[in-house]
């Protein structure tokens, strides 16, 4: 599920808002409940959080771990999104429980408020796993190839399509340049795409050949109409887009090896 909700010039997934709201009700639920039975459970309750976050951080970097190991301190980058719902809620509740067993008095707000928390993530992951006949198709936008011939996005289809948003100005996105070559030359199975935005083929020809880069498939979109497309101004943009050309899902800023290799492991399966 695709979904984004705009807050101001930004926007955040609707899978992260509804955590946060999950959060906010375990936090209120047990607040509520503890105060019911005359006890305290607030550092319990941050505790427990705590907890869930570093194992589901834990989690993801455990299952993608070459990719972590490649490049170690971007495990501590939680922006990129990588992150194991289960080994989260499995350390919820294992917390949960010993913290029950040695304070009985706040056992029952506890189970109450995680009981909630759980029920939200339950839900995020039901989404994040339902498909949807609302997935956009490669759009037919006027692109055209470094030598100034007219490309069509559309007729990637066929094959697993990872097209990149990127500009040679982008910080983030010269970053991530070396990890996206790394993945065409691993995954012949899928097509990258590398849509520069706003440039002409000049710049882009020469930041290419300043950072030794050798990429397939590098198309301009000059009048930036993807960004427009998408409602976004920001970048990077990475989108990712099944065999059938419908795609599957959006990572909005910077990726790490990890979470790339999550995505391109989705569309493996997609495919």
């Amino acid at each position: 599920m695709n979904v984004f909700i705009p807050i101001g010039p930004f926007a955040i997934p609707l899978n992260a808002l509804l955590v946060l709201i999950a959060v906010c009700l375990a936090l209120w639920i047990t607040a509520r409940a503890a105060r019911r039975a005359g006890v305290k459970a607030e550092a319990s309750v941050w505790l427990i959080l705590l907890v869930g976050l570093v194992a589901a951080r834990l989690g993801f970097v455990v299952r993608y771990a070459d990719a972590y190991l490649a490049q170690p301190v971007s495990l501590l980058d939680i922006r990129d999104g990588g992150w194991s719902a289960w080994w989260g809620l499995a350390a919820i509740w294992g917390t949960t429980l010993l913290i029950g067993y040695r304070r009985p008095a706040i056992a029952r707000p506890l189970v109450k408020g995680m009981s909630a928390l759980s029920l939200g993530v339950l839900l995020v992951v039901t989404l994040a796993a339902l498909p949807t006949s609302a997935n956009r198709p490669l759009p037919a936008l006027p692109v055209t190839a470094l030598d100034g011939e007219a490309a069509s996005l559309p007729s990637f289809a066929g094959k697993p399509t990872v097209i990149n948003l990127w500009a040679s100005w982008c910080g983030p996105c010269r970053r991530e340049m070396p990890m996206f070559q790394q993945a065409q030359e691993q995954h012949p199975e899928m097509h990258f795409v590398f849509l520069n935005q706003g440039e002409d083929a000049a710049t882009v020809e020469h930041f290419l050949q300043r950072d030794g880069l050798e990429l397939n498939n590098v198309l301009l979109d000059r009048g930036t109409e993807m960004g427009h497309l998408l409602g976004q101004r920001g970048l990077p943009v990475t989108l990712f887009f099944n065999a059938e050309g419908l795609m599957e899902d959006v990572r909005l800023g910077e990726l790490s090896r990890g979470s790339l290799a999550q995505r391109l492991d989705a569309l493996a399966v997609d495919d």
